[in-house]
């Protein structure tokens, strides 16, 4: 299992618009919501209630807003890079500028959490953190990630 097998180019984003947390989850939801064959306003209320329970935001400027939401066909995941950082729940050292969002069914717990797993394992270090903010394309920035986690988990 790898985290690509969950990620479509056309589910990245280099440059989200969002002004706040609100929008923000609001434009994750967009770009899950066609894999996940779910409406986005579901996929955003979801979003919107898990980061009630506790923010998602990590270290090095990451946050992975991440739910379960009943009628989703699969696991999808979608990739957003906001240029200029976000304040978005607590994270432990400034802003966020990598937002990984991951959509589940509610019987997939144990994938769920593998899945969460390697997005952290991916984007823990630094170089790996500024290449992909250095990425231009969705295109750009997915070769890059399957590159990253092929080298990862040869």
């Amino acid at each position: 299992m790898r985290w690509m097998d969950f990620l479509a180019v056309e589910a990245i984003r280099p440059a989200l618009r969002a002004h706040d947390s609100a929008s923000l989850l609001e434009e994750l939801a967009e770009l899950l919501a066609p894999e996940a064959d779910v409406a986005r306003e579901v996929i955003a209320g979801a979003l919107r209630a898990r980061e009630r329970l506790g923010a998602t935001a990590m270290e090095g400027g990451v946050a992975i807003p991440h739910c379960r939401v009943e009628g989703a066909r699969r696991i999808v995941t979608c990739v957003g890079l906001h240029r200029g950082g976000l304040a978005f729940g607590e994270p432990e050292d400034g802003l966020v500028r990598i937002f990984v969002g991951v959509v589940a069914p509610p019987d997939t717990a144990g994938l769920h959490l593998n899945v969460l797993s390697r997005i952290a394992a991916l984007l823990h270090t630094p170089p790996m953190r500024d290449a992909l903010l250095a990425t231009v394309t969705a295109s750009e920035a997915h070769a890059l990630l399957v590159r990253a986690e092929a080298a990862l988990h040869p």
